[in-house]
């Protein structure tokens, strides 16, 4: 590719409803995984060799030891391919050209354990992959000089041969540009019942888009044929357009698998494919990016629960200011859902230890039971769940390891489930967090300033509250939505700007975790102690970007700024009074309300109130072990950030 060139991914599912399609994609994932495998335990008997030749490392270079062991991208192809070629099955099911990019996966993981990167850093000892971990098949580009040139994974198919064979049948044969009239909630495909071409002449093929795998050198079999299962609404169709309206773009192909208990076989295979242009973004987005100010720079706070900012512009003036944090609403559903999940962790402990009572003692109340049952003549109750504590030896360590432990078809289950209803909770943040970066560049542009802290050790004090929010994960998306739209992003020091600790006069006004409001006794100016960091934190200069430590605050910036706020601020109280001050901008929600909150129309059916009523009384009523608490959350909905701009953010007390 050529230097600088913009890539992106787009995921999408495979129809695998066809059971011998089904069975060939775990005849692939075993192949590779034992190939995988084989390798990382020749990797890890080289590092071991690597790392006992000290004094030949001192004496000869450890690029000579390193080249003589075969620590090698060349020599790790070369093991590869004698593995598969001793196995006499593998050629069978996987390709040469998968089974060197396998090596170099494997390779790439040695490099990173015996040699640091640029920031002095290496990765620790190396490990066997475990078969449940082991998701991704990685294919090699296609080649864009030679036509309809794949070296594994390959495309065929366009979108107007999808829409003949699985549109909507309200919409007759529509084109894009009919279906780029539709309304968000209307349906425009039908993907049922999908079924494969068979064999054809790829070169001149135009019907609907299907992932074909030649299979291995050695294979009698026919190529493996996987239908493309795209979104069927209107609302994803725009991003579907942007990845595979133009063939010419398609550049390589990943096979991926999830662990889905509602798919066949207990996994959901994913074509991950890499396209040569820019990400999708949506008209709504590109219009508040187009739009957003580039002579501004902004500085924001990090904390526990929120995220304050503040901007001013070229001249330092027209300051700006936005607090994102929870609401209250959005908290209750919180304090929900954790509830909900310490429940269904209960209920996993609870079948573990039906599985292995004999590692379980009794607890207190189960053994005075049995104490009043004997003294009264009864016999003892045989509990089939003990509710003590794990056997241990006299040094406290369990009497048998949990890897040991006979774990039931239910205990599985329900812990794949709950991993999945975490997996989507993680992807509604992520896109929560990248629609408030978008509207927080779309209001301080592209120039940011951020205190450099460590959000591991607040993850040690505040794992709840941090998970709850993410912050880390909003400035990560803010980070890269600032770096793609050419602005900057530059971390500074807290020790020598101390932020928190400095009024705008250049008082430092000292102040515990939770003082909340900042006073300052020289100045008098008073305001929310978070907005008065990110103020001043808009007056510091770096006189190298790229050390925090060399940055300083400038104070005579810093009592201009004030003297603007407290001038504004006064005229606006007394114009009017009880209105929002000079710092404050936005009022509403950065993100979008819920889906449960919103009224759908067509192919989601708007529920009554009374169904609703009806609705939450049964889960009221029902048990945490009924047959409803077990089904998966595949989308979760819900606001997790929202942005506040409370009234008296920054005044003079009075």
């Amino acid at each position: 590719m050529p230097e600088g060139q913009a890539v992106s991914t787009f995921v999408v599912s495979l129809d695998t409803s066809d059971a011998h399609a089904r069975k060939r994609l775990q005849s692939l994932y075993f192949t590779m995984f034992n190939l995988r495998r084989a390798l990382q335990r020749d990797a890890q008997r080289l590092c071991r060799t690597y790392w006992a030749r000290k004094e030949e490392r001192h004496a000869l270079g450890w690029k000579f030891v390193a080249e003589e062991l075969g620590l090698t991208r060349q020599g790790f192809e070369q093991l590869a391919r004698e593995h598969a070629r001793n196995s006499r099955w593998a050629l069978d099911h996987v390709s040469m050209a998968l089974v060197s990019h396998m090596a170099a996966a494997v390779f790439e993981d040695t490099v990173r354990h015996l040699w640091s990167d640029n920031a002095g850093k290496r990765h620790g000892a190396l490990h066997v992959t475990a078969p449940h971990q082991f998701a991704t098949i990685h294919g090699r580009a296609r080649s864009h000089t030679s036509v309809n040139k794949w070296e594994t994974f390959r495309l065929y198919g366009t979108l107007e041969g999808h829409f003949d064979a699985y549109g909507h049948g309200a919409l007759g044969k529509p084109t894009l540009a009919d279906v780029a009239k539709l309304s968000p909630g209307s349906a425009v495909l039908r993907q049922h019942t999908m079924t494969t071409p068979g064999p054809t002449k790829w070169s001149t093929y135009t019907g609907p888009l299907v992932m074909v795998f030649a299979g291995g050198s050695h294979s009698n079999q026919t190529e493996l044929q996987l239908p493309v299962r795209l979104p069927q609404g209107r609302g994803q169709w725009d991003r579907v357009v942007h990845f595979l309206a133009q063939p010419e773009l398609w550049h390589k192909i990943d096979l991926v698998r999830r662990a889905d208990s509602s798919q066949p076989g207990g996994w959901r295979y994913e074509m991950h494919l890499l396209v040569l242009s820019a990400g999708y973004t949506s008209a709504k987005n590109h219009a508040l990016l187009e739009a957003a100010p580039t002579d501004r720079r902004a500085c924001v706070d990090v904390n526990v629960s929120n995220l304050a900012v503040v901007s001013v512009d070229a001249s330092h003036h027209d300051p700006r200011s936005t607090l994102v944090r929870v609401d209250v609403g959005e908290r209750d559903r919180l304090v929900r859902a954790a509830a909900k999940q310490r429940r269904g962790e209960r209920r996993v402990d609870r079948s573990r230890r039906a599985s292995d009572a004999q590692q379980y003692a009794k607890s207190q109340a189960q053994v005075k039971r049995d104490e009043r049952r004997c003294a009264r003549g009864l016999r003892g109750v045989t509990d089939s769940t003990p509710r003590g504590g794990r056997l241990t030896t006299a040094a406290g360590v369990p009497s048998r390891a949990y890897r040991h432990d006979q774990l039931s078809a239910t205990y599985r289950d329900l812990r794949q489930r709950r991993g999945e209803r975490a997996r989507a909770q993680s992807l509604t943040k992520h896109t929560h967090a990248h629609d408030v970066a978008v509207q927080l560049v779309a209001t301080h542009g592209t120039h940011w300033l951020i205190e450099d802290c460590n959000l591991t050790t607040w993850a040690k004090l505040w794992g709840k509250s941090l998970h709850a929010f993410a912050p880390g994960m909003v400035t990560a998306e803010l980070t890269a939505l600032v770096d793609r739209r050419g602005g900057c992003f530059v971390k500074v020091a807290t020790g020598p700007t101390a932020l928190s600790s400095h009024c705008l006069c250049g008082q430092r006004v000292k102040k515990d975790l939770s003082t909340r409001t900042h006073r300052c006794g020289t100045c008098g100016f008073r305001g929310d102690r978070d907005l008065v960091a990110s103020a001043l934190g808009t007056c510091v200069v770096c006189t190298d970007p790229s050390d925090p430590f060399s940055a300083r605050v400038d104070y005579t910036r810093a009592a201009a700024l004030l003297a603007e706020i407290t001038t504004t601020s006064t005229s606006r109280r007394f114009i009017n009074p009880g209105r929002q001050d000079a710092l404050t901008s936005q009022t509403h929600p950065l993100v979008s309300q819920r889906r449960s909150d919103a009224l759908h129309h067509g192919a989601r059916s708007t529920r009554s109130s009374r169904r609703t009523a009806r609705l939450n009384a049964r889960r009221t009523v029902q048990s945490t072990n009924g047959p409803g608490s077990a089904s998966p959350a595949k989308v979760v909905h819900g606001s997790v950030l929202s942005c506040i701009s409370p009234p008296g953010d920054f005044r003079l007390s009075s």
